[in-house]
């Protein structure tokens, strides 16, 4: 019994590191644990959602299908009627996205490539490859 207490007062910094490592790994496993099944709660709710959309076509304006949805969850958003396009509302005139970002393409790509400068990383790298005292 002695030599124990010895070894307890010899090596209590440790024995103190040990204990709290493996707190620390009980605690990420509760985490994780937690995590995992919220993600897989979510992942159902996400599939009982999905499987009328897969089942039956969304678009179908038939009372059989709306009421499907219906009892699926009191939070899902029934399809609205889309309204028939009017005329075309005018457009600025101006550049378009893509003539935009074409633009800027062509302004990186003229860019320079280097400067003339050494960069940090190249200097660090020739300081290690140097020979010592040079």
């Amino acid at each position: 019994m002695n030599d124990f207490n010895s070894w307890t007062e010899i090596k209590w910094y440790a024995l103190g590191s040990l204990l709290i490592q493996l707190a620390f790994l009980a605690a990420t496993l509760w985490f994780a644990r937690n995590f995992l099944r919220t993600i897989r709660g979510f992942q159902v709710q996400i599939g009982a959602l999905l499987k009328p959309l897969i089942a039956s076509d969304p678009r179908s304006a038939g009372a059989h299908s709306r009421r499907h949805f219906a009892d699926v969850s009191q939070y899902w958003l029934m399809p609205t009627d889309t309204l028939t396009p009017g005329p075309a509302e005018p457009v600025e005139s101006g550049p378009r996205q893509l003539t935009v970002a074409w633009h800027r393409l062509v302004l990186w790509l003229q860019a320079p490539m280097h400067t003339a400068q050494v960069s940090a990383w190249r200097r660090l790298v020739g300081w290690l490859q140097a020979p010592v005292g040079s």
